[in-house]
């Protein structure tokens, strides 16, 4: 009896060990590459020499808004990259920040609800290179992509940066005009190499 079970285990594994060949003839291949960049590019902040800096909007006043999302003032600011790697072609920057609205397009007030803090304003950042638009905050998006500037490579002091040009306004959001007080953002970008 002991012999005829054993037929049967090795006769049903034989037909198992059969089944997954026949299930496995369908194979594939997963090849990853990719590239390692020797060093960044520089970083200059609107002419600061720095990787970070705060723009000063001049006083406006609430007589200067009107409605939900109108400009009180604005001012232009850029970033430039310089002294890229060679292997890098493409640049691109996504931007985060703390937001007031579901879409990612208006930085809030950081200190709102603070004594001395204004209320009902925000800032946006509109692109102007390229096609333009509106800076998304969400780092999802990339606000621009360019090409590295030609001669913007290597170590040399008199490389041509690629530079991105941006317009911050400031504006009013909701239906209630600004009141009178400090306001501050934030907004934090990352440089993408291709």
């Amino acid at each position: 009896m002991n012999k005829k079970l054993l037929s049967i285990i090795v006769f049903g594994t034989m037909i198992s060990a059969g089944n997954m060949s026949a299930m496995a003839a369908s194979t594939g291949t997963v090849n990853f590459s990719g590239r390692i960049v020797a060093d960044t590019c520089e970083i200059n902040v609107d002419g600061s020499g720095s990787e970070s800096v705060t723009v000063t909007f001049p006083d406006t006043y609430p007589a200067n808004y009107a409605v939900d999302g109108s400009v009180g003032t604005s001012k232009d600011f850029s970033i430039a990259l310089s002294k890229c790697d060679p292997a890098v072609a493409k640049l691109n920057l996504m931007f985060t920040g703390d937001v007031s609205d579901a879409a990612s397009l208006r930085l809030k007030n950081s200190i709102e609800g603070n004594t001395g803090a204004a209320s009902n304003v925000g800032i946006t950042v509109t692109s102007n290179n390229g096609a333009g638009g509106d800076v998304v905050f969400d780092g999802s998006v990339p606000n621009e992509n360019t090409d590295v500037a030609n001669g913007n490579t290597g170590d040399e002091g008199t490389a041509t940066p690629s530079v991105f040009n941006y317009t911050a306004k400031v504006i009013q959001v909701g239906s209630e005009l600004p009141t009178a007080g400090l306001y501050k953002s934030s907004a934090n970008f990352t440089v993408f190499y291709r």
